[in-house]
């Protein structure tokens, strides 16, 4: 059928995928994003302590570790659809099942592991290679648009998750969002396809082409293989990178709600903090992966740690509202781009030829050990200071290790030179 529309309507596919990678984005992630608004509830509904629900929050990454190396490894293979539906549903059943939680085990069972590693899993690491694979022209533009999409979630979901829980019940209100979480889920992920051969096309902006040359690469860098690629520094540059980016905007992505109520703001307002990070993130997500397209890695990855890392200062003078919504404005537009050039940076620096699911996958490995050290951090600081401030602090710090490594990536060309 979606073919259909798109041959009436002379449509590339290539635009359908990324309308579905969008939507399923952002609708994968509806549970993890939210995460910090449920904290405060489950404090007041079982009495648990902050640090112990945050390593729920680490456990879903820690759990992924395994599941991403394998999804990447599958998905270079086998194909994303079959993985992506099975997939939708550990997720929506995962999101019903949170609502009939009595014991923290089983929020470490249901979040952590069912929507968390194992539900996330393929979107996280498959959505984005795929669309570098769509996309041969105006590729910057299509996976800016993508982790804009992404952006768009925790702004609508931070505070929809918070409202359903203060005036619906928290067993009602995980019942509903399960199913139309997979609802959604389980119809866009059948509109994916892996790449354009999988139909007889090519990529959008190389129709007629016989064949897609080779990306240039930097350093003559055009790897036969994953062996390869992972004697290269620049590999583990990477992988580092993600890791410091991850731990510093976990601590915060985490937190902020709390630490927002924790000053006395209201549970619906300091929802609405989280949501502004995301709104405003947009824009980074969006720019800095048109710029990684034009400048490289190096630039982009250099001003987004900066960025992210400085403007957390804000957080230690944050006593009302106002200074909260400023700092998210202000973190939101800068720690949005510190993940979203790593597809691009890929192909730019290993060649088009290059497994690049499974790279991702082993970069995703340092994202998400960050998250998860991050998110633990965050509540586990906490608990042992009773404030928040050595989390603030330790959020400034970590995120400026990351500048040597960064600053240490080599210079490469634009993908279409």
């Amino acid at each position: 059928m979606s073919v259909t529309f798109a041959e009436k309507y002379k449509l590339h596919y290539a635009w359908v995928i990324l309308l579905a990678s969008c939507v399923l984005n952002i609708v994968s992630r509806a549970d993890s994003v939210a995460f910090g608004v449920l904290i405060d509830p489950l404090v007041q509904l079982f009495g648990w302590k902050r640090g112990d629900i945050s390593f729920a929050y680490s456990l879903a990454f820690l759990g992924g570790l395994p599941a991403m190396v394998i999804m990447g490894w599958l998905g270079d293979r086998y194909g994303a659809r079959k993985l992506m539906l099975g997939s939708s549903i550990l997720i929506a059943a995962g999101t019903v099942l949170l609502g009939t939680i009595k014991e923290l085990w089983h929020f470490y069972l249901y979040y952590g592991l069912f929507v968390g590693s194992l539900g996330n899993a393929a979107f996280m690491v498959l959505l984005p290679v795929i669309l570098t694979k769509w996309f041969h022209r105006h590729m910057g533009v299509a996976l800016g648009i993508y982790w804009a999409a992404m952006g768009v979630g925790p702004m609508i979901f931070a505070p929809l998750f918070r409202w359903l829980i203060e005036t619906r019940g928290w067993e009602r209100s995980f019942t509903l969002i399960g199913i139309v979480v997979g609802i959604l889920l389980l119809t866009f992920s059948a509109l994916i396809r892996s790449s354009p051969e999988e139909m007889g096309l090519s990529a959008y902006g190389r129709e007629g082409s016989p064949r897609e040359p080779p990306a240039p690469a930097a350093s003559g860098i055009v790897p036969a293989g994953l062996r390869e690629v992972l004697t290269r520094p620049t590999a583990w540059f990477l992988m580092g990178i993600h890791f410091i980016g991850c731990v510093g905007h976990a601590i915060i992505l985490a937190h902020v709600v709390s630490m927002a109520t924790f000053q006395g703001v209201s549970g619906v307002e300091a929802a609405g903090v989280l949501g502004t990070i995301a709104g405003t993130s947009v824009i980074s997500r969006f720019a800095c992966s048109v710029l990684a397209e034009r400048l490289g890695g190096r630039t982009v990855l250099t001003l987004a740690l900066i960025g992210q890392s400085t403007s957390v200062v804000i957080l230690l003078f944050a006593g009302e509202a106002w200074v909260f919504y400023l700092f998210a404005v202000v973190f939101g537009l800068c720690y949005g781009g510190e993940m979203v050039g790593f597809p691009i940076i890929n192909r730019q620096l290993f060649g088009a030829k290059a497994p690049l699911s499974t790279i991702y996958s082993f970069q995703m490995l340092g994202a998400v050990t960050g998250m998860a050290l991050g998110g633990w951090l965050g509540g586990g600081l906490f608990d042992l200071t009773g404030t928040y401030t050595w989390s603030i602090l330790a959020s400034i710090l970590i995120g400026y290790l990351g500048l040597p490594l960064s600053l240490a990536l080599p210079r490469h060309k634009h993908l279409n030179q």
